[in-house]
């Protein structure tokens, strides 16, 4: 049953975290309980999601209401913090396979996330060795599920359920892993190395680790015989650029794509702006299609870059 949480049912170093946010962000945190029995610890035990001025929090693992309630908190915080987004604001028209690309890039993002929030949480005692070895439990039973998928799907499934592991098992199962899984393992570590090498705290490390990680994950898709994701098209990640860079002309760091995807508010052709660096959509514009013409491109490209984000209302960072 669901039950709003009051202040004195939490440890003191949750209320603390919980007025931190509050107050550092202007928002309102709610907590709330829907205990049901939990086989093993998992790091989706709590959730949240956000309206307005509200972010409502539930945790569904009684035992380890701490330790959960914290991870929650601390991904919370990154969200609200200079950290870059995944978005997509097309479709291909098939809800399936639009959803199966967006779960793939949020549960890289989370990982990612969790570089960060493993630090943080060591730091303020909500992770164990205990809990440690609770939250590999689940991963281990993760990594045998009771259904059976083919070869390829199982080790897609198996790559990110590792490369979480990797990171906030701290590395304690590579060598058991390794032996068990190589395929898999190879995969996931590869992710990791990408997600350790680089200080994630500076939102343009973060954003290009993100990129660099979801080009590896597709690249383990198109390896074994799959046709890929196209994150680069299909999802929009936040922009980091330079002030210098918002005043050159567009044409001098983006390029509009005309999307093989429609864009979802429309129902019409999707353009998307295209960085050229790395050659990752960071958002999709509103153009009528009727009119992009030759003409059109060749005056929209002759805009500075601060003028199309703020036309467009693209959201942005500056590096």
């Amino acid at each position: 049953m669901m039950k709003q949480l009051n202040n004195n049912e939490l440890p003191e170093h949750i209320v603390k975290q919980v007025e931190k946010i509050e107050q550092q962000y202007n928002k309102n945190i709610e907590l709330y309980s829907d205990y049901s029995d939990q086989q093993f610890l998992t790091l989706d035990q709590a959730s949240h999601e956000s309206n307005d001025d509200v972010i409502k929090v539930v945790i569904t693992n009684e035992k380890f209401s701490e330790f959960v309630l914290s991870h929650e908190l601390h991904h919370i915080e990154l969200e609200l913090s200079d950290e870059p987004e995944i978005d997509s604001a097309v479709t291909s028209g098939k809800s399936d396979f639009d959803g199966r690309v967006l779960s793939i890039a949020n549960s890289v993002f989370e990982t990612l996330e969790h570089v960060l929030v493993v630090k943080l949480q060591k730091e303020d005692g909500t992770f164990s060795d205990e809990i440690k070895k609770e939250y590999l439990k689940g991963v281990e039973a993760a990594l045998h599920p009771k259904v059976e998928l083919d070869r390829a799907n199982m080790r897609f499934y198996r790559t990110l359920i590792m490369f979480d592991g990797i990171i906030f098992g701290e590395h304690e199962f590579d060598d058991d892993w390794k032996h068990e899984f190589p395929k898999s393992f190879k995969y996931a570590s590869h992710l990791a190395e990408i997600a350790e090498k680089d200080d994630l705290t500076v939102p343009f490390k973060f954003r290009r680790a993100l990129v660099n990680a979801l080009d590896a994950y597709n690249e383990v898709i198109i390896s074994n015989g799959y046709e890929g994701l196209h994150f680069h098209t299909f999802l929009n990640i936040t922009p980091i650029i330079s002030k210098r860079q918002l005043r050159l002309s567009l044409n001098q760091v983006y390029q509009i794509k005309h999307s093989e995807y429609k864009n979802r508010a429309t129902g019409k052709d999707g353009f998307v702006l295209i960085a050229i660096n790395d050659g990752q959509g960071i958002a999709t514009l509103n153009l009528d299609p009727v009119k992009v013409t030759p003409e059109f491109y060749k005056a929209f490209y002759q805009y500075t870059v601060e003028d199309v984000f703020d036309k467009e209302g693209i959201k942005y960072l500056i590096r």
